[in-house]
């Protein structure tokens, strides 16, 4: 008897190792016939790609139908591949086609790879940027099924480039800003008229052609830029004027915003903020000279 559980137990465990080996070829074939996906999205566009995403889909799909017992994580990795499938077939077939932000709510995962912002009262919207977020998405997706994935990087992905859409809310936002940018507007239709001379103690215009970012503040009041506004606009102040938070890609502040101060140039002293990454300033009234160490423009 004691024999007889022996040959049992050995057969068992020549079946199992059997059975791991083979699951082990399969899912080598699965990830080949991915990385061959995501070796070809480094020099063709999704769109070229139709007959490897579905000859990729087709292997996916033949592993999945089965139980596996490799690798321990293949019920993960065959749902990133599902899922980055899913997006590539989109990217090669249909984004063209999607043309609002309320079709692209079904894609929450793509809409943190998209940058917004306000076009008039409503959420500006960009086809161009459609297809090649959901390239972006797929790909990776694609190369966490074939390689894994640490916690470190589930979390960047978890967290996207850009805030989760919230449709309703950053339409909401839109509408105040575009509202706000209106009132600015009949504000600057007065700004020769003596009575808007009267009103506000200083006039600020700030020139912004490369498009840095930042928040400009009114006696304390951060005033909303428009989107379609951002690279030339102005704000009134009867105490201060200030700009927090500037950002700009091609350099310092100092080198790509220019201001104008009631009619007179001002060359503001531009100091990193906290963040070690943006600058600020005061624009109203014009600060004293400061004397500081080290290269604060």
């Amino acid at each position: 008897m004691l024999l007889s559980v022996l040959v049992a137990m050995a057969a068992a465990e020549i079946i199992g190792f059997r059975q791991y080996r083979s699951d082990m070829y399969a899912w080598r074939a699965v990830q080949q016939s991915l990385a061959n996906l995501h070796s070809a999205l480094d020099r063709e566009a999704a769109d070229k790609l139709s007959q490897s995403i579905a000859k990729a889909r087709a292997a996916v799909d033949a592993f999945g139908d089965s139980p596996h017992r490799f690798p321990r994580d293949h019920s993960t990795r065959v749902q990133a591949a599902k899922m980055g499938l899913r997006d590539l077939t989109i990217a090669a077939e249909d984004a063209q086609g999607i043309r609002n932000w309320q079709a692209m709510s079904a894609y929450p995962d793509v809409t943190k790879l998209l940058p917004r912002g306000c076009d008039g009262d409503h959420l500006g919207f960009s086809p161009a940027l459609i297809t090649e977020a959901f390239t972006v998405s797929g790909s990776y997706l694609i190369r966490q099924a074939i390689t894994g994935a640490t916690r470190q990087e589930q979390e960047n992905w978890r967290r996207g480039f850009y805030p989760p859409l919230d449709l309703a809310k950053e339409t909401a936002a839109c509408e105040r800003q575009d509202q706000a940018f209106l009132r600015l507007a009949m504000d600057a239709k007065q700004a020769n008229t003596p009575a808007h001379q009267a009103r506000w103690k200083y006039h600020v215009e700030i020139s912004n052609p490369t498009g840095c970012l930042m928040t400009p503040y009114s006696d304390g009041q951060p005033i909303p830029i428009p989107y379609a506004g951002a690279k030339h606009f102005h704000l009134d102040a009867n105490e201060k004027a200030r700009l927090e938070k500037v950002f700009c890609k091609s350099g310092k502040p100092a080198d790509a915003i220019s201001v104008i101060v009631n009619g007179q140039r001002h060359d503001p002293v531009w100091f990193l903020d906290d963040s070690g990454v943006n600058y600020a300033t005061q624009l109203a009234p014009v600060a004293p000279v400061v004397i500081s160490f080290g290269d604060s423009r």
